[in-house]
């Protein structure tokens, strides 16, 4: 007999139908029709009628569902292979709002990056088809339209349609995961282990509530019975594969072992390493750009526009998060603008478009670099736009020919701690990230990065303001507002509670779950406790930048 739980947050009450899960199916979907929210409303009759559990007693009820077409269809289906011809034809004759609206809204809210409205439109395309996929999108456009939390009420409403299904429970961890909830995710994992769910995988849950609680050892305790042999036996946990290495290594870091933590981001990167990117392309792209003859162009009409550089890792994050916070600027962060920029450029350059002076090329690259930029704008009032992508610093050349008018500002952290951090993140790949597999990479990639960025510039550059992430974290208020004067906005108390702020912002990069502790996290740095793996000729570099920094090597 499964063990009652009653679930005590709000956020998780609507998977209470999950209680009857062990009496079959039928007795689940004709629980969860009972939910006032019509999203799991549609989605228990769509189980019912999918699972062939309908009956003739429900039809009433279900009959003011038939206005949306997830459910108007099946039930037709149903009622028509039944022989009840007149109650088909009043499905039949039901009004529903069209699909094709809501794939016209979905594509407009794309081009408008209006995320909540995406996600309006996902959950509209869910109602048209009964497809949980569509919750989950949902659930992706809501986090970056207003957080996690935002985010969380969909992903609940696809478990609870779908309640067997991997994608709900991988879409929940990642959310709590990243929003730092250990309450959450230990409720989920009771609630999944209760209903005798998901056991494995509630492992994973509990692990990442206890880090966060700071019990290392706890986690590593919930993960030992996790080895490769179990992990390749179990289709759930090779899901999770990465995230068990990942908790191991970090577990043994808190714990002192920084050896055998160290092994541990080894075989996370080796199992994460991709087969399909070469990390070369993104050295031969980047050079190749900053070789390229940039015409000289007219000043741009943007003077407001700002570039937020430095090394990934590096208090980016951090320092945009704070930026954001202010009244008078907005911040975006890593979109594609440039990357667009780029592809406008090399579709001339191979003949994917018709020949054009070289004049024109490089305006219109520029202008689609702009047009993009400003698409995403969410605070007209704002006299400020950043825009915040740290790897960019080694295109220095290039992006200095194409955008002579652009300032920016550069954050500097200890170059040990931030080539060892971006060694043990999670980056999603790309030709960048993928220099991150080793230390030597990591290395190489910084070296090569500054080495571009102070061919171009100097520590005492007028148009570059340089932020150390130690100054930001230990006396934050003169270091914030030293770049709010570089910004040329004045100080605004709202920039204190920036951390509130972020809670409301989807975690685009690994740093999201500390920037949202607020200063409380202190100067993060342990290359100290890593000594070890800085003794290489290829980390040799590094000493170099630490020293012109200004920083200890020792």
């Amino acid at each position: 007999m499964a063990k009652s739980y009653i679930i005590k947050s709000d956020l998780l009450r609507p998977l209470s139908a999950i209680s009857v899960i062990q009496n079959g199916t039928e007795a689940y979907f004709r629980e969860l029709r009972r939910n006032s929210d019509p999203f799991i409303a549609v989605a228990a009759w769509c189980g019912l009628l999918d699972n062939k559990a309908m009956s003739m007693p429900l039809v009433d009820e279900a009959l003011p569902f038939a206005r949306y077409n997830a459910i108007r269809s099946r039930l037709f289906n149903y009622l028509h292979g039944i022989g009840e011809r007149d109650l088909a034809r009043k499905v039949a004759l039901t009004d529903v709002a069209a699909e094709t609206a809501a794939h016209q809204q979905a594509m407009l809210a794309d081009l408008d990056h209006n995320f909540a409205q995406a996600a309006e439109a996902a959950g509209a395309l869910y109602l048209a088809s009964g497809e949980p996929s569509y919750l989950n999108r949902a659930s992706n456009m809501a986090e970056l339209a207003g957080g996690w939390r935002d985010g969380l009420a969909w992903t609940v409403r696809s478990i609870a349609a779908s309640p067997f299904g991997a994608a709900g429970i991988v879409r929940l961890y990642a959310l709590l995961e990243s929003s730092a909830q250990p309450e959450l995710l230990e409720e989920a994992a009771e609630l999944f282990a209760a209903r005798n769910l998901y056991l494995q995988v509630g492992q994973v849950f509990r692990a990442s509530a206890a880090l966060v609680r700071k019990n290392p050892q706890l986690a590593l305790d919930l993960l030992k019975p996790f080895t490769d042999e179990k992990i390749n036996d179990s289709k759930a946990l090779q899901t999770y594969r990465g995230t068990i290495y990942a908790h191991r290594a970090e577990a043994e870091e808190r714990l002192g072992n920084f050896k055998k933590a160290y092994e541990g981001y080894i075989a996370l990167n080796a199992f994460e390493k991709s087969t399909e990117i070469n990390p070369e392309h993104y050295y031969r792209g980047v050079e190749a750009r900053n070789r390229l003859e940039i015409p000289k162009l007219p000043p741009d009409s943007y003077p407001h526009v700002v570039q937020m550089l430095g090394f990934p890792r590096s208090g980016t994050t951090l320092l945009e998060n704070v930026l954001a916070a202010h009244p008078m600027i907005e911040t975006f962060e890593e979109i594609p603008a440039l990357t667009a920029t780029i592809d406008r450029i090399e579709q001339v350059m191979l003949k994917k478009r018709q020949p054009e002076p070289p004049e024109a090329t490089f305006a219109a690259a520029r202008t689609t670099y702009f047009t993009d930029m400003l698409s995403r704008r969410k605070k007209p009032d704002a006299n400020v736009l950043v825009d915040k992508m740290p790897i960019r610093s080694a295109e220095a050349a290039f992006i200095g020919r194409l955008f002579p008018e652009w300032r920016y500002v550069f954050s500097i952290r200890h170059p040990f701690d931030v080539v060892l951090s971006c060694f043990k993140q999670r980056f999603a790949p790309n030709t960048a990230m993928e220099n991150f597999r080793t230390i030597e990479q990591s290395a190489r990639i910084y070296d090569f990065a500054m080495t571009q960025w102070f061919a171009n510039h100097t520590m005492a550059d007028p148009n570059v303001h340089y932020v150390r992430y130690d100054d930001l974290v230990t006396d934050f208020e003169p270091t914030a507002k030293a770049a709010f004067d570089f910004l040329g906005v004045p100080w605004d108390d709202a920039v204190r509670d920036f951390s509130t702020n972020a809670e409301k912002r989807a975690a685009k990069t690994p740093s999201y779950m500390k920037v949202r502790q607020g200063l409380s996290i202190g100067v993060q740095s342990s290359w100290k406790k890593y000594g070890f793996v800085f003794q290489s000729d290829a980390t040799k570099p590094l000493k170099k930048w630490a020293e012109f920094f200004g920083y200890p090597t020792e």
